[in-house]
């Protein structure tokens, strides 16, 4: 299966033990030092160890909606979304104005193909706060996943005008702008972003291609495939390059692997 310029973390099944910490009480960790130490650990990218720490913390406090939300967030970084929507669920079951927990809900509903019921959900946030920025986002890409860009795009916009240091929403708008035939304008504002974040790059590569400048397009593939992936995945965005925009919204959604950027801290 090819890939679309933006992957989804692959899933993993995670048996990581906590050893070496200091144990507190019959149960080992509690709940607060548990807590810590998983939110530190899922922000540093490490889940192996985010995953059982936040399940430390709910043997400690079942009912504990930190340790939820942060469970949550870990399963969306490995695009498990079903397992990722069972945690927003259970918090929103006990506290329906949650903002976060109806974030993550719409991005995992995202994850699993559902981006109409996504919308939904992150219209009750944008209703409560119409400035939450992450919110902005996932309705964006909620959008996007659609195939409506340019609404998608004017989100992504109001949500940078808030924060412009919450590089997911520049990110998404660029690959927006690139699968809509707006190429140029992806490549400048996807330019600044591609030595620091991942998926920008990805996002970049894809741009390049779409405006044609296809040198630029393989050497920023060749910083995180081995040759014959790079290879290949230019040979893909060439042939959506083919495609009228209309044509390649439709080719690149389809594609199960396609995710932009819904969540992110």
């Amino acid at each position: 299966m090819k890939r679309a310029p933006i992957l989804s973390a692959g899933l993993a099944l995670l048996v990581a033990a906590c050893g070496g910490m200091e144990s507190i009480g019959p149960h080992g960790l509690n709940e607060q030092s548990a807590l810590e130490q998983a939110d530190a650990a899922r922000k540093a990218g490490d889940l192996n160890s985010a995953i059982p720490l936040y399940g430390r913390a709910l043997q400690e406090n079942p009912d504990s909606v930190q340790a939820k939300l942060g469970l949550g967030q870990s399963y969306l970084s490995l695009g498990a979304g079903g397992e990722a929507a069972a945690q927003f669920r259970d918090v929103l079951a006990k506290h329906s104005g949650d903002t976060a927990a109806h974030r993550g809900l719409a991005a995992a509903l995202i994850a699993q193909g559902q981006p109409a019921l996504a919308e939904k959900q992150v219209e009750a946030v944008l209703q409560a706060d119409a400035r939450d920025f992450r919110a902005l986002n996932v309705m964006g890409v909620s959008l996007d996943m659609q195939g409506r860009h340019v609404e998608a795009q004017t989100r992504y916009r109001q949500g940078i005008e808030l924060s412009q240091d919450y590089i997911p929403l520049r990110s998404n708008l660029g690959l927006s702008l690139a699968i809509s035939g707006q190429a140029p304008e992806a490549v400048a504002l996807l330019a600044p972003l591609a030595s620091s974040d991942t998926k920008a790059r990805e996002n970049l590569a894809f741009a390049y291609a779409m405006a044609g400048d296809f040198t630029n397009a393989l050497q920023l593939l060749r910083r995180d495939m081995n040759e014959p992936s790079a290879q290949r995945q230019l040979s893909y965005y060439i042939q959506l390059r083919s495609l009228p925009p209309d044509q390649r919204s439709v080719a690149v959604r389809a594609n199960p692997n396609f995710f932009p950027q819904s969540s992110r801290g």
